[in-house]
C-alpha cells in the first residue's frame, strides 16, 4: 500500500494544534508523513515589501513553526510548504498531488470566496472541495477539544471507509469509543439497516470495539444535534458533489456543523460513486 501522506492546511493560529493532531495521528496510524501548507494572501494595492505584507509573511512562518512543533511532539514525519499570492485551492491540490497525499485536512470556515460575488464558488471551502484530487476532512472544533466519545451517524455506506480510517486512528492512539448510529424512518428500515451495518463492521474488522445503534426518528439532522450533547465529536460523511452542486456539505452535515454541541469532523471521499 502507498504511504498515507496527509496535507494539513493551516491559516488560523487557534486551530493549528487541532488540525495537526488529526494529521499526525492519521499519518502515523496508516504509515505516511504530514505536510503543513499555508498560503500568504497579498493585496494587489500593497507592495510586496510593505510592512503589511511583511507581517503576513511572518504570520505564515509562525503557523508553520507551530505545525512543526506539533509534529515533533507527535513524532510524525513532517515537512512544510508556503505559497505567496496564489489561490488556496490551487496550492493545496498541487501539494497534495506532489506528495501523493491520501487526505487533506483543513478547518471549517464560512469565509466568502476572495473573488467576491462574481466567483463561481460562494465559499472558498466549496472551491477546495471541488478541485482537490484526494479525500478531504474539514474540522470544526468546539471546546473542550477531546475525542473520548465519537458519534458516527450513518445514512448509507457513504464515506464509511474513510471514516473508519479516522475513527481507528483515534481509537488506537487516544482510546476513543465510537458509536455508529443510524436514524431510521420506521422499524422495518431499522431492522434491515442493522443487519447491513453489522455485516460491514465485521468485514472491516472494527466490530469488536465499535457500538452499533439504530434508532427510529423522522428528522436525522435534529436527532444528530440532540445526540451530540453526549459526545465529544460527530464524524459525518458529506454528500457527493453531484448531489449538492456548489455546496460542499449537503443539508444534514451543514446543519450539524452549525448546531452540534461538540466538535464536528466532516469527511468527503474523492470519487464517490452514486448510490454508495
Amino acid at each position: 500500500m502507498a504511504d498515507y501522506n496527509v496535507v494539513v492546511a493551516v491559516a488560523n493560529p487557534d486551530n493549528v494544534p487541532g488540525l495537526m493532531r488529526l494529521g499526525c495521528m492519521m499519518a502515523k496510524e496508516h504509515g505516511g508523513h504530514v505536510t503543513a501548507v499555508t498560503v500568504v494572501d497579498t493585496d494587489c494595492a500593497q507592495s510586496p515589501v510593505s510592512p503589511e505584507c511583511h507581517d503576513r509573511m511572518s504570520l505564515g512562518y509562525q503557523l508553520l513553526d507551530a505545525a512543526e512543533q506539533m509534529a515533533g511532539e507527535r513524532q510524525a514525519p513532517f515537512d512544510a510548504r508556503i505559497a505567496v499570492g496564489r489561490g488556496v485551492a490551487e496550492v493545496l491540490d498541487e501539494v497534495a498531488q506532489a506528495q501523493h497525499a491520501r487526505l487533506i485536512i483543513m478547518g471549517f470556515s464560512e469565509r466568502d470566496h476572495p473573488a467576491g460575488d462574481d466567483s463561481e464558488f460562494e465559499r472558498l471551502i466549496d472551491e477546495i472541495a471541488e478541485h482537490v484530487q484526494c479525500n478531504l476532512l474539514v474540522a470544526r472544533f468546539r471546546e473542550p477539544e477531546r475525542f473520548d466519545r465519537l458519534l458516527v451517524p450513518v445514512r448509507a455506506r457513504l464515506n464509511l471507509d474513510i471514516r473508519r480510517d479516522l475513527v481507528t486512528a483515534l481509537h488506537n492512539q487516544l482510546g476513543s469509543e465510537a458509536d455508529v448510529v443510524h436514524f431510521a424512518c420506521d422499524d422495518a428500515e431499522a431492522h434491515a439497516k442493522r443487519e447491513e451495518l453489522l455485516e460491514w463492521l465485521e468485514e472491516r474488522g472494527v466490530g469488536e470495539w465499535v457500538t452499533l445503534r439504530v434508532d427510529v426518528g423522522s428528522d436525522p439532522a435534529e436527532a444528530i444535534v440532540a445526540a451530540s450533547e453526549e459526545y465529544d465529536a460527530v464524524v459525518l460523511g458529506t454528500a457527493p458533489l453531484h448531489e449538492v452542486r456548489r455546496k460542499y456539505f449537503g443539508a444534514v452535515p451543514e446543519y450539524v456543523a452549525g448546531h452540534a454541541k461538540c466538535s464536528t469532523l466532516l469527511l468527503r471521499a474523492h470519487g464517490i460513486l452514486p448510490g454508495h
